[in-house]
């Protein structure tokens, strides 16, 4: 502090964490000694006004020395010093490491932009590089000026300014880069601190996760993506539809849900198609023929298949119409087999059984 024999101001016991430093007294006098440490500043206010600003070093308080000290002091007669009203305010120039944490909500995915739960941490850096922006900006409406002011105002600014960035990127690609993510949101919020007399040197994304819950749909989704979700969706349906069924089974949960839902299994009969018709494709003739089920009773076919096996029915993409019935040998009495359909020919030789119904023109065989 100023004294009457020394009248020296500087900032002692500066911590390597303190941002800024107000002396205690505003009762200042002209040939005062201010003594400025490097990597610092020290502006003058009055009535909350900026009205200069001194440099690192030391400095004597005089209007030859300082010129816009002439508008804070009148000459009183009988005074050897001069007394006039002021307040001292050191602001550190150093770079300084902070630490932020944020909960929001971010778009999924690309293509499935639902919102979830977003948990992230991380570490920055920052400096003051504009001081009288930083004054009317930060510590102008700040009550009192203290370091723990400043920390409070960049951990609330920091975390908010995160958050509106990250909320406008996907929780999927900030997970797999977490570089690329921390160099995008550090260059969107850049602007921000500026505006604040900040430099932010550097921004760090440590972690991002979300909810069990909100983690278990990203995956499902993930599993059962299309371009627009659609399969996602229908999987969520038929998932609640078959807790709804209860606990059957087999044919009798499918039949059901066949009676409930019969465009959902058109459709994903077909999907069965193309998948059977996509891995003959790829596996080649010689190996056995994929199995597909029969949407009316649950039975199992050999892929393709005009008629059902076990109810007769026709498959989905057979001819509504019934085969016309081909001549053939009558089967033979005693035998349970037959090598061809007596109805329309066709090679049942291939078959473990005499199945119920021809599995190519529907007639009853047993």
């Amino acid at each position: 502090m100023a004294t009457g024999k020394e009248n020296v101001i500087t900032w002692n016991n500066q911590g390597q964490d303190d941002i800024v430093y107000r002396y205690a007294h505003d009762d200042l006098r002209t040939l005062t000694s201010v003594t400025v440490p490097e990597h610092a500043v020290a502006v003058f206010v009055r009535d909350g006004q900026l009205l200069g600003v001194l440099e690192a070093g030391r400095h004597v308080l005089s209007t030859s020395n300082i010129p816009w000290l002439t508008k804070l002091y009148s000459v009183i007669l009988g005074y050897k010093t001069t007394p006039f009203k002021a307040e001292i305010i050191y602001i550190s120039l150093k770079i300084f490491n902070g630490k932020w944490g944020i909960r929001g909500m971010i778009k999924a995915q690309q293509g499935y932009e639902v919102p979830i739960t977003l948990m992230a941490n991380g570490e920055y850096q920052f400096r003051i590089n504009d001081v009288p922006v930083f004054f009317t900006q930060v510590l102008g409406g700040m009550r009192s000026y203290t370091t723990g002011d400043v920390n409070a105002f960049m951990k609330s600014f920091i975390s908010e300014q995160i958050t509106q960035q990250l909320s406008q990127q996907y929780y999927m690609e900030v997970l797999n880069n977490l570089e690329k993510a921390s160099t995008t949101t550090k260059v969107l919020n850049e602007p921000y601190f500026n505006q604040r007399g900040i430099e932010l040197l550097s921004l760090k994304i440590n972690e991002v996760r979300t909810t069990d819950e909100d983690m278990k749909k990203v995956f499902e989704y993930l599993q059962f993506s299309s371009a627009n979700g659609e399969s996602f969706k229908r999987y969520e349906v038929m998932d609640r539809m078959a807790d709804a069924i209860g606990d059957s089974s087999g044919g009798a949960a499918i039949g059901t849900g066949m009676l409930l839902f019969p465009q959902m299994y058109q459709q994903l009969n077909q999907q069965q198609q193309q998948q059977a018709m996509q891995q003959m494709q790829q596996q080649g003739a010689s190996q056995q023929n994929p199995k597909i089920m029969c949407p009316h009773c649950g039975g199992v076919n050999d892929y393709p298949y005009k008629f059902c096996k076990e109810c007769g029915k026709p498959a989905p993409s057979a001819p509504a119409q019934a085969a016309e019935a081909a001549p053939a040998a009558a089967p033979v009495a005693g035998r349970k087999a037959f090598n061809r359909c007596p109805y329309c020919g066709e090679d049942l030789a291939g078959l473990p059984k005499t199945p119920k119904f021809c599995p190519y023109c529907s007639e009853q065989l047993q």
